[in-house]
Parts: C-alpha cells; sequence; structure tokens
C-alpha cells in the first residue's frame, strides 16, 4: 500500500515511517522539512503530494502549546488536519489515522489546575479543556467524524505523553510524584504509539468507520501503586474500577477491541 504520512520528520512520523516501510508499505514522507518539503498549509502543495496515495496518517500539528501564541498553534493544528482530509477526500482516499491526543481531556495544559473528576480515564469521559491545544484536538476529531460520515475510514488516536523508555525512566519514573500529577502518571511506548497507527489502517466493519481510541500504556511510569498514587494527589477523584499495581488510570480496552491493539510496557525491564 503507498502511504502518506505528514509530520514524517517528527518523533511519532518517523517511526510510523519506519514500520509501515518494515512492513513493506511504499511511504510518502510529507512534512515541513527536508529536500521535500511539503507546506502542509498550503491546499495544493498537499494535494500534489498525495497524488497516488491509498491511505493517510496525519501526524503533523505543533505537538505542545509551549513557546507558541495560541492563534498560531489553532491556525496550524486544525488547517493542517482540514487540508490532509479534504484534499484525501478529493483524491479518492478512503482510509485516514489522525493523531488526536489524551491532552484533549484538560488537565495538561489547562491554565487553572481542573480537578480529575473519575478514573480510569475512557473515551467516554466528559471533556472539560479550556485551553486551546485541547481546542485544535477536538476540532480534528470533530473534522475527522464529518469525513468519516461522507465515507472515510477514519481513526482518531489519542495518544498519551508519548516517550521511549529512558523517557519514562527520567521524566516521570524518576521525578517527583507531584510533577506529573497533571499527567496522571501516564505515557504510551513511542514505538507502540506507531503500531497503534499501522493497525488502524487495516479495513474495519462499517459500525466502526469512526473511532476515538485512547492510546495509554497499561501501567503508569511509576513504582508506587497507582492507588497510593490517586489517594495521596487525587484524593477527590472518584476511582470506577480496581486499580491493582501500576496499573494505568487510562483505559485503553476499545483499542484492544476495535484495532486490536494492546500495549506492552518496556520500560521496566532491566529497571
Amino acid at each position: 500500500m503507498r502511504i502518506w504520512v505528514s509530520g514524517a520528520k517528527g518523533k511519532l512520523g518517523g517511526e510510523v515511517c519506519r514500520q509501515l516501510a518494515a512492513d513493506g508499505h511504499t511511504v510518502v514522507e510529507a512534512d515541513v522539512v527536508g529536500p521535500d518539503a511539503v507546506d502542509l498549509l498550503d491546499r495544493e502543495a498537499v494535494a500534489r503530494s498525495l497524488r497516488g496515495a491509498e491511505a493517510i496518517v496525519h501526524c503533523a500539528a505543533i505537538p505542545s502549546p509551549e513557546n507558541t501564541e495560541p492563534a498560531e498553534l489553532v491556525r496550524i493544528n486544525v488547517l493542517t488536519t482540514f487540508n490532509a482530509l479534504e484534499e484525501a477526500w478529493k483524491e479518492d482516499i478512503r482510509t485516514a489515522v489522525l493523531a488526536s491526543s489524551g491532552s484533549i481531556y484538560g488537565t495538561a495544559w489547562s491554565p487553572e489546575e481542573l480537578a480529575v473528576p473519575e478514573v480510569p480515564i475512557t473515551e467516554d469521559t466528559p471533556l472539560r479543556y479550556v485551553d486551546p491545544y485541547a481546542l485544535t484536538k477536538d476540532i480534528l476529531e470533530r473534522t475527522g467524524a464529518s469525513y468519516a460520515r461522507r465515507g472515510l475510514q477514519v481513526t482518531a488516536l489519542r495518544f498519551h505523553w508519548i516517550l521511549t523508555p529512558d523517557d519514562v525512566r527520567r521524566s516521570i519514573a524518576e521525578a517527583p510524584p507531584e510533577d506529573n500529577r497533571r499527567n496522571l502518571w501516564g505515557y504510551v511506548d513511542l514505538s507502540e504509539a506507531a503500531r497503534a497507527c499501522v493497525l488502524s489502517l487495516r479495513p474495519r466493519p462499517e459500525a466502526d468507520r469512526f473511532a476515538t481510541l485512547v492510546i495509554a500504556a497499561e501501567d503508569t511510569g511509576m513504582h508506587q501503586p497507582t492507588a497510593d498514587l490517586v489517594a495521596t494527589y487525587l484524593p477527590d477523584t472518584e476511582v470506577r474500577a480496581e486499580l491493582p499495581g501500576t496499573t494505568s488510570l487510562f483505559d485503553s480496552t476499545r483499542a484492544a477491541e476495535v484495532i486490536g491493539w494492546t500495549h506492552r510496557s518496556r520500560w521496566r525491564d532491566g529497571y
């Protein structure tokens, strides 16, 4: 299959390209950097780069709101998503994977701290965000849903914090628990995040033509029991499921059901 990948020079996009190529697919790399740069804000440039592709994986975006003006953040993240989906539709491409974010729930980047009403977090957890980054991900998902109604198979993957095993050890396990309370001590391994993109390209039944999926590790990045972390740092949060050991506060059960994805934690190996 010939697959167009935006953000191909980024962390996630690069790993998606590597896995797709390893599986024998032809990868069309679309990024704003490199010798064959594609301006993803330019509709015609996107259209040219998409010709001949059979599916798209849209990873390109400003990955966090830090050091970016809100208006620019919204302009880039929203318009690149629209251009990718609109030009894919016109090119008769009918499979799209979109990189959404666990930040859509609002706790990560809120200017004022938001309470977490209940855990585990699922696709049905209400969106309570007030920050523009989360807004762009909500718009991304809603745009994807609109094209799914027109006939595309669209999968919006709510990636939690995408990290390598070394990143997890350094940024979560070895950091004070308070530092990652807003992120609920969660993460997703980079290679596992990319694999979710690859699995999402497979054809699905009509009932699952549009899917929004939580993509997070099965564990936290902490050594402390999860129930203890919640009791200490989230005392007002309702716990709606058993939390044995270091189990994650993000529930990816639906990803297993819809695309056959389950996560394997690697950061504890040899730790």
